[in-house]
């Protein structure tokens, strides 16, 4: 007598692993896209390189910036404002024009670039210190300050007086010293003399009173008497 077959069961098939079925994607993405995974990896390199050479690179061109700058200050100590404008060849010293030319963007450089702005101002060349100063960009307030002090030096020469006390106000708000804010502020009263603004003036000296110097109590009186500022 024939009996039935038993029936042969049918396993489900195994799933992989979630881990293998991952990593089979990401072989498979790899396969595909290499090309670019790689230019990706070079270009992140090479961003890396160029910024470590560059920061090298600025590191030496503000030690070379500092050592040229050792050299021709004490041309400007000495008063010597024309050479060292120009710098001295026949003794190795630098001008001050070269190294702003020459290392622009470092801090030596904007020290420099202030230098050379007040050697012009010291020199009657107001047009030339105008437009060094307007170029310079100190990171700092109090540089900041001094490049708007001499801003204001460079219309005052050109006779510009409203100008003038504008940035002398501007750079006396600009970093706080009490000597460096009476002697702005009593600079910008002046001026505002100059340009017939005697209500200016006024509130420009009650600036410097305020400061807590006595360095130009005689000149406010004399400036105040001279514009008779105490009955406008």
């Amino acid at each position: 007598m024939l009996t039935a077959k038993k029936k042969i069961a049918v396993r489900p098939a195994v799933q992989q692993s979630s881990v293998m079925s991952t990593w089979e994607k990401v072989q498979e993405f790899y396969a595909q896209y290499n090309r670019w995974i790689l230019g990706g990896l070079i270009v992140v390199v090479a961003i890396a390189v160029a910024a470590f050479i560059y920061t090298s690179r600025q590191r030496e061109r503000e030690s070379e910036a500092g050592i040229q700058l050792r050299k021709v200050q004490p041309l400007v100590s000495q008063q010597q404002f024309k050479l060292a404008i120009e710098g001295d060849p026949t003794r190795g010293i630098p001008g001050l024009r070269s190294i702003v030319e020459n290392y622009g963007g470092t801090t030596s450089g904007t020290i420099a670039a202030l230098m050379l702005g007040q050697c012009y101002l010291y020199t009657d060349q107001y047009d030339r210190a105008l437009e060094v100063f307007q170029d310079a960009s100190p990171s700092d307030d109090l540089m900041k300050s001094n490049r708007l002090a001499g801003i204001a030096a460079a219309y005052e020469g050109k006779k510009l007086y409203a100008e003038a006390a504008e940035y002398y106000e501007d750079a006396a708000d600009m970093f706080e010293n009490d000597i460096l804010v009476a002697t702005r502020y009593f600079k910008a009263a002046r001026n505002w003399c100059l340009a017939g603004k005697p209500e200016k003036a006024k509130a420009a000296l009650e600036k410097v009173d305020n400061a807590k110097t006595p360095r130009y109590q005689q000149d406010v009186v004399r400036l105040r008497a001279q514009y008779n500022l105490e009955n406008e």
